[in-house]
């Protein structure tokens, strides 16, 4: 991605229909920010425009954070559209409310019970609540080392000969199921929705968002992201989390609008 390329209007290739969004990161800034509330407001806008404007893209999320997590910003952001949580594990709608999980990540559940059991018993590190099939691991300390954490998490791993993998976000470490991750959550995705990835926008900012992002139509990275995603999207922004998820909604209407005219 080169700063020209990151500067330069959108051109998708066909009409984008929905944007995905990671949430850490992307709709507010790491190390659980205060969310901003004025840019949420915006992005429920927009968002609600989408059910009577076809050339709005409807929103979703693609994430790490459980269930319950994305329910709640679900209602925030007036999502109806599926979204992928727990790093592609499982698959929640708003209406009818539930979810289902993959079957890949049901099977690895006593594994991963295993290594919970695990972190539970360290004092040290502590799990974070609600995760249905997967993990994450923080840090009791404030201010711990990702690299240590997630060097020691990959130890525990294997000192107990567990088949899962270890995936270092922004402030934590996930585990996740083999064969299970956001880029196969974000598939399953897309096949719901009865969508080609290229009909998709995305945004993510860490490194478990490379592989789907790189799918997508078009992508984009908030300033905050790390190299390995800013290497694959179609645009870098030049602003932070939630503002530039704002911005690339807004270069989105206004580049399917200008699609439409021209034809």
């Amino acid at each position: 991605m080169t700063p020209e390329a990151a500067a330069g209007a959108l051109e998708p290739g066909r009409p984008v229909r929905v944007l995905a969004c990671d949430v850490d990161g992307c709709l507010a800034a790491a190390g659980h920010a205060d969310y901003d509330l004025r840019a949420f407001s915006r992005l429920a806008e927009l968002n609600r425009l989408a059910a009577r404007d076809e050339t709005v893209p409807a929103l979703t999320l693609v994430t790490g954070r459980p269930h319950a997590y994305v329910d709640a910003l679900s209602q925030a952001l007036a999502i109806d559209l599926p979204m992928s949580f727990e790093n592609g594990a499982g698959l929640a709608t708003r209406r009818p409310y539930g979810y289902r999980l993959d079957p890949r990540a049901e099977a690895g559940l006593p594994a991963l019970r295993r290594l919970a059991a695990a972190v539970d018993a360290s004092g040290h590190l502590i799990l974070q609540p609600g995760k249905l099939a997967s993990l994450s691991v923080f840090p009791r300390a404030a201010g711990a080392d990702l690299d240590g954490l997630t060097a020691e998490v990959a130890a525990l791993v294997e000192r107990l000969g567990l088949d899962l993998v270890v995936d270092p976000s922004t402030d934590c470490v996930n585990v996740l199921v083999p064969g299970v991750d956001k880029a196969t959550g974000f598939a399953w995705l897309c096949e719901e929705l009865g969508l080609e990835p290229a009909e998709v926008a995305g945004v993510g900012d860490s490194v478990g968002d490379a592989a789907w992002l790189a799918s997508c139509g078009v992508s984009f990275a908030p300033a905050n992201a790390v190299d390995e995603v800013k290497s694959v999207v179609t645009h870098a922004s030049a602003l932070p989390d939630v503002a530039s998820v704002v911005a690339a909604y807004e270069a989105l209407v206004d580049a399917n609008r200008s699609a439409g005219r021209s034809r």
